[in-house]
């Protein structure tokens, strides 16, 4: 007989910051006339302008998560770049944590020195796992109860 093996699989995608980004993008665009002002002078700040728009937009918009006998991957963005792999001989402990956009003022990719790595789109609930070098990773997902089952770690 073979054993089974647990895995989570979640998808979030923040598409209230998608369109906020879309339209902030389309005002810079429109408010800020660049056709308008002295050209080409005004390619260089568009061009800056939408390449920042665009790399918010494919890297911070969407969390593919995947937890797991080989431990917690991350894919970040519509591309699935940039990843983060925390393998399960990494995890010390993990715990059921709910995370606010709001009073932390931080969403999607976050390093700090005091917290550690943080992957969230939104306010709900998350897993915060311990790393056995005692650094924290907290990743918002929609089920943490499964998340952390399928590390093995409920």
């Amino acid at each position: 007989m073979t054993g089974t093996m647990l895995v989570y699989s979640g998808r979030t995608t923040n598409w209230p910051v998608i369109a906020v980004a879309i339209a902030a993008g389309l005002a810079l665009v429109v408010f800020g006339r660049p056709w308008a002002g002295p050209w080409p002078g005004m390619i260089g700040p568009l061009a800056i302008a939408l390449v920042a728009l665009l790399a918010g937009l494919v890297t911070s918009t969407s969390l593919r998560v995947t937890t797991g006998p080989l431990g917690a991957h991350v894919r970040c963005g519509v591309f699935g770049w940039p990843r983060f792999a925390f393998p399960r001989e990494r995890i010390a402990h993990g715990e059921i944590v709910t995370v606010s956009i709001w009073r932390s003022w931080t969403w999607g990719i976050n390093w700090t020195p005091r917290g550690g790595w943080a992957f969230f789109l939104r306010s709900g609930p998350a897993v915060r796992l311990t790393l056995t070098n005692g650094r924290q990773v907290t990743i918002g997902v929609t089920d943490p109860s499964a998340a952390l089952a399928a590390l093995g770690l409920s």
